[in-house]
């Protein structure tokens, strides 16, 4: 059984016209909810073996605190470029390259294709992930490579407080 968390990125701030897309950081109110999003996760006892996440500015700042949560080095997180507004197709095959020893992975990265993965994976999962909401799925499957469309059982789902 191989368990993935799957995070969307904290609330970032509007694009300005000279900042690109990429490098939009958190909000102040994006902080907040990553940081309680992390609480929230140590209190269901997950702690990752692995964490990748998109190198954009906004999914970084949010895997950051949540790692500093979790006692995971921040610098032991896997920066996947193929991440950055990946479609769940991509996610998956990113997914299926850790190794057997991972156990539990977290995935950090954007809206529509974080979203699209869990409901790839968990058929009954209907939810469009708001900003900073996790989705903990346990996958019917000894390696990474085994995952595949549908094989997941939904754990549990963590919506920030400031989604409320």
């Amino acid at each position: 059984m191989k368990r993935l968390v799957i995070l969307r990125h904290a609330k970032a701030e509007k694009e300005p016209s000279r900042r690109a897309d990429f490098e939009r950081a958190l909000t102040e109110r994006g902080e907040s909810d990553a940081l309680e999003m992390g609480r929230r996760l140590a209190g269901h006892r997950v702690r990752p073996d692995a964490i990748v996440a998109s190198p954009a500015r906004r999914a970084l700042e949010t895997a950051k605190i949540v790692a500093r949560e979790l006692d995971f080095p921040w610098k032991a997180i896997h920066l996947e470029k193929q991440a950055y507004l990946a479609d769940p197709e991509t996610l998956l095959d990113l997914v299926r390259e850790f190794p057997h020893d991972v156990e539990t992975l977290f995935l950090v990265g954007h809206n529509p294709g974080v979203s699209e993965l869990a409901q790839t994976l968990v058929r009954s999962f209907a939810e469009e992930l708001p900003t900073c909401a996790a989705a903990a799925i346990d996958c019917a499957a000894d390696t990474w490579a085994g995952v595949r469309p549908g094989c997941g059982r939904l754990r549990w789902y963590e919506v920030a407080r400031g989604q409320g």
